[in-house]
């Protein structure tokens, strides 16, 4: 019997190549019309390439109703962030994976534009009162080694920097990261390094991780960059400690919990540089489709799925 699966956001061409390529799956476009209707009670998997086309009913299905497709085997969502919603992966019946890893480049190079703006004075530039300082030779902490992170310990590498990481996961083999800490350590060693850059997932552990403990421990001049999820960083203790001038420059591509801030609380600070969540978009979707078509070929063939979700590890 062929399997049939729900999508959502690819367009007829994408969607031509699919049917052509998975000839024993029937693939149905699926939208906030008629994301509940007898049509797809018994789809197998629901893929969302673009999450557009059923925002509203995605959202209420993976909180509330994720109980509504009988023969649902797996749910895939293009984009790396499902924090919202790992509290209830749990209780999922069917298989869960997400973009993890594949936004490595694009958010990598989106983090060191944002570093480059601010030690190069790109942004603010006043040759009476700033002077442009080097990546070269800094000691460089980059807190989260997944996919992200690992690339942008890698290109920091590449600047000539000595590159640290932390995580909560076991010791990495890569000859561009000298030293490795726990994230239980962060507190003790980020006094260490001139450049402190967050890209860990938000879960449990890493709300509100950057908060006035660790940013009393950070080196006076730090410059600071977070890529990840707004709520990982505590906006009020931020902003205590930029007014207490302890940082050369801080790079934010999203602030507080909502993905795009009503207002800017940073907007009066000339060292902030703020990107309102511009760092995984991209014109290149190739990785994004590309994975998508490498689960197809494993869910036809009963193999393991690419970029589970763990939802105790919450990502």
């Amino acid at each position: 019997m062929k399997k049939i699966i729900g999508v959502s956001g690819l367009d007829k061409k994408k969607i031509s190549i699919l049917k052509k390529k998975f000839k024993q799956i029937i693939f149905l476009s699926l939208n906030d019309k008629n994301f509940y209707s007898k049509k797809f009670e018994n789809v197998n998997a629901i893929i969302v390439y673009a999450e557009w086309p059923v925002s509203k009913s995605l959202k209420e299905f993976l909180t509330k109703k994720f109980d509504f497709f009988k023969n649902l085997e797996w749910v895939h969502l293009s984009r790396a962030g499902i924090d919202e919603f790992v509290q209830y992966s749990n209780k999922y019946k069917f298989k869960f994976t997400c973009g993890k890893i594949i936004q490595g480049p694009n958010v990598s190079e989106h983090c060191v534009a944002l570093l480059l703006s601010l030690t190069r004075g790109l942004f603010n530039y006043d040759k009476n009162n700033f002077r442009p300082t080097e990546i070269y030779k800094k000691n460089v902490l980059v807190v989260g080694l997944g996919g992200i992170g690992v690339c942008v310990a890698e290109k920091i590498n590449s600047f000539g920097a000595i590159v640290s990481c932390v995580d909560n996961s076991l010791k990495p083999n890569y000859s561009f990261i000298k030293n490795f800490y726990h994230l239980n350590d962060l507190s003790k060693i980020v006094g260490n390094y001139e450049i402190v850059i967050n890209t860990t997932p938000l879960t449990r552990i890493t709300e509100n991780l950057f908060n006035k403990k660790i940013f009393s421990k950070m080196k006076q001049g730090v410059f600071f960059i977070n890529v990840s999820r707004g709520a990982i960083v505590n906006t009020n203790d931020l902003k205590k400690y930029l007014l207490k001038n302890k940082f050369a420059g801080v790079g934010l591509d999203i602030i507080g919990k909502n993905d795009f801030t009503q207002k800017n609380p940073f907007l009066k600070f000339k060292n902030v540089v703020f990107t309102n969540h511009m760092a995984g978009i991209t014109t290149d979707q190739t990785r994004r489709f590309d994975l998508i078509q490498s689960n197809l070929l494993n869910y036809s063939n009963r193999l393991p799925l690419l970029n589970l979700v763990d939802h105790i590890r919450g990502f």
